[in-house]
Formats: C-alpha cells, structure tokens, sequence
C-alpha cells in the first residue's frame, strides 16, 4: 500500500480520540485508567493475573527493540498500580508475531525470554528465572498462602506459531509438558493448590490438537490439585469446561473450569477488567465480576472511561439455576458452569445475555441454531479436539464472505472471527490485501499445497 501526505499523523478524517476507539489498539491512556479503576475497585487485591499480549497488533511494524520497550513498559505500569502481578506470554511479544521456535531450531526466541524474565522475576523470584529464560514459562509459590502459580508457554501449541511445523511435529517441545506434569506432582505431594494461567486456552480452535489432548490429559490427572485455570488470546467473555469423558458431557464428568477473562483492548468491545473472588484456604473460585468502560460514554473521550460493574456470574448466571447457586461462600465448581450450559439450552434469555456479555457490550449479533449449538459444544471443550471446530487443511486467503453466518462475538463475520483477532486475523487480512489477484492467489495456494506434500514425503 502507498503512502502518502494524507496518510501523516493529524491528517485523519476520522480520528480516534484520546481514550481510544473501536478500530484502533489500546491507548496508553485507557490502560492507565484501567489499572487506576483496578486499584480503586479492589484496593485489598492479593494479586493480578495478566494473561499476555502487550505489543499492538501492527504486526507488520514490530521489531525487536520496539517489542522489548512495549514490554517494559507495560510491566512497569502494572507495577506501580497493581502490586503483585503474574504474567504470561502472549503471541504478540514475539517478532515476527507468534514465533517461537522450540530448542530444536536453529532460530531463537531467547530474547523474548530474557524480557520477559527481566520483568517477571520481580514477583516471581530469581528461583524462576532459568525456567522462565529456558521455556518461557515458570513455576512459583504465592508468598500469601498455599499456592503455586505455573504460568505456560502457550505459543508452544497455536497453529499460527509456523516453527513448529518446521520439523515433524515433536510431542512436548521444550520439555514444557513434562516439566508441567514435575511442577503438578510436586505441589500434589506438598498439598498445595495451583492456579494455572497462559494465553491461549487449549480448548480453543486456534490449539493443536495434540498439546491440547496432552495437557487435558494432565488436568484430568491433577484435578484436585489445580484450582482453576486462566486465559485470555480471544479477547472475549467466555469459559471452557474439562471433562474426565468427552463422550459424556455431564455435570458428573466436569472436572475443571478455565476462565477466559475479557480484553481492555477496544476492537472487541468494550474495555474490560475481571475481579475474582477466592477462598483464602482453598483457593476454590466464589465468583467472578467483570468490569467495562462503556465507550458510548459522552464523557469517555473527555473527562475520561467510567468504570462500572457489568455482571457478576453468581448474580447472572447462579441465581438462575435449580437449586440456585447464590451463597457467597458457595463454589464455582465445574459442574456448575456445566449447569450453567445446561441452562442456555433450556433458556434463550439467559443465552443471550451471554452472547452479548461475551461479545463485551458492543456490536452484539443474534446467535441461533447452528451458531448456538456450536457454541455450547465450544463451552463444553478444553480439549482442542472436540470443540466442534472443523479445520480445513491448506492455505486459505480468500476474503472472507459477509455471508457467512453471524454470532455475539462482536462482529458480522465469519463466527470463528474472535478466535483470530489475536495475531491471525491482521497476518491474514494483510496478506489478502496483498495479493488481491486471484490468479495470484490461486497460484500462491498450489505452491503452498505443493511444498506441503514434498514435506510429507520426505
């Protein structure tokens, strides 16, 4: 694409304001206020978890000094407001986006690593440095209480990280998976509890199927140990829920919830923030409550975001339920929110009000029939493999068609759209726009096709 004088700064028709705006990034003014409206709302906070994805999604303008500032930057921020904070990397903090090569290439990563561990063992200690500068990911004991956080490497698992398909696809690169399953026995033999955070939920379509099958398997070995699990990549509202048999689907059979908290950046919705309420001795979840700044707010630009309450799952969801789920002291056990699937089923109005607090309050579209049923076997998976997900084989860059249908993830797309916006969906927009010919593209697939199957042969 050309550039031109009117491209320069100032000469926009339409420009976003101070506090940002639907189509752009996270200004650093919004986050501030976000961490301000953090402190304000939980002064007594314990801890933050963030679950990665700090550099912009201009994949096309990062660099290794530009990535390294942006992390250091937000790190700090987030120290000065919010205490202590665990971290995970997201597929952004790499450059080029999403690469992060396993030990077995010649490549590396160690740079991202070595950042990220600069900020990190701040509050996670020199204990975990080696872990965090050898697979970017750590394993450490909350100083409050009887817990250990084992944050992930979750890059190691999304099909948009193209060094892995490098090589023939290696069961646990790095070691992360056994190295997991070491941290879980050890914390399982002190009796401790874990909270497990990363950036890409496993159940998602955007997970190989392999690592999201083996860290179920995981899961479903450690259950009474891991008290809940975190994510974030989708930059919506919404859960997944483990099961020890996917062929029965049950409350009986739930045994693991991951929460997969809202994103404050604006392209998805409207901002957003997560309060979770845990017991002191269990560390078992009591209730979450999300928090927005409605952009629609004549004083959002101006005075600045308003942070107010958007629902709390035990308001929303528990006091729906038969029996209802509303005794504050009361857990959010996995069976419930498989109750909670159960009761979209049977009740379009609570559905509903969960496609648009999903969707974050913004550009909310109707999701029925297919959409629907997609979407609770999507909740009901946080095993890559069963979510309903049908991925094509090859290289696809045709634009996508506005016929396809449309659900409450906040745009009028294809439905699997937010599954994208963390890192594909700009890689590909970029390339379509790139190649606007279709013999071009055309041309582009076969060659592509081509070398996949040399490779298979080889």
């Amino acid at each position: 694409r050309p550039y031109t004088d009117a491209d320069e700064p100032g000469t926009s028709t339409t420009p976003a304001g101070p506090n940002g705006d639907h189509k752009c990034d996270t200004p650093i003014g919004l986050e501030l206020s976000m961490y301000q409206a953090i402190k304000e709302t939980v002064p007594d906070a314990a801890f933050a978890l963030f679950t990665g994805d700090i550099v912009d999604h201009a994949i096309w303008n990062t660099s290794r000094p530009y990535n390294e500032k942006q992390i250091s930057d937000a790190y700090e921020h987030m120290s000065q407001y919010l205490g202590l904070v665990y971290g995970t990397a997201g597929n952004h903090e790499a450059n080029p986006t999403n690469a992060f090569p396993p030990k077995s290439i010649s490549n590396s990563s160690q740079w991202v690593y070595d950042a990220l561990s600069d900020e990190w063992t701040r509050w996670v200690g020199v204990a975990a440095e080696s872990q965090i500068q050898s697979i970017g990911a750590y394993s450490t004991r909350y100083p409050s209480g009887n817990l250990r956080i084992i944050s992930l490497n979750t890059n190691f698992y999304y099909r948009m990280n193209f060094w892995l398909y490098q090589r023939q696809f290696e069961q646990d690169p790095d070691g992360q998976i056994q190295w997991l399953v070491s941290q879980l026995d050890a914390a399982e033999k002190a009796g401790e509890r874990v909270f497990i955070i990363g950036h890409m939920p496993p159940g998602e379509g955007d997970a190989f199927h392999a690592g999201s099958h083996y860290i179920d398997q995981i899961v479903n070995r450690y259950s009474s140990t891991i008290a809940a699990m975190f994510f974030g990549h989708t930059h919506v509202d919404h859960f997944e829920i483990s099961y020890s048999d996917y062929n029965s689907r049950d409350a009986s059979h739930a045994v693991m919830a991951s929460y997969i908290c809202p994103s404050l950046t604006p392209t998805s919705g409207m901002p957003s923030f997560r309060v979770y309420d845990v017991d002191p001795e269990t560390f078992a979840v009591l209730d979450t409550t999300t928090y927005i700044a409605d952009m629609n707010d004549a004083a959002f630009q101006t005075t600045g975001p308003v942070w107010r309450k958007s629902y709390s799952a035990k308001e929303t969801y528990g006091s729906r339920l038969s029996p209802p789920v509303t005794d504050p002291g009361a857990e959010l056990t996995p069976a419930f929110w498989h109750n909670v699937t159960a009761l979209f089923e049977s009740s379009p109005d609570v559905f509903d009000k969960y496609i648009s607090l999903k969707s974050r309050g913004w550009n909310v579209a109707p999701c029925t029939g297919d959409c629907k049923t997609q979407e609770l076997c999507k909740l009901r998976a946080a095993r890559s493999e069963n979510n309903c997900v049908v991925v094509s084989p090859g290289l696809h860059l045709s634009k996508r068609s506005d016929e396809l249908r449309r659900d409450g993830h906040g745009h009028g797309h294809d439905h699997r759209e937010h599954e994208h916006e963390c890192g594909m969906s700009a890689g590909m927009k970029m390339l379509s726009s790139l190649a606007v010919r279709k013999d071009l593209l055309d041309e582009l697939e076969i060659k592509y096709n081509e070398l996949k199957v040399r490779a298979a042969s080889q």
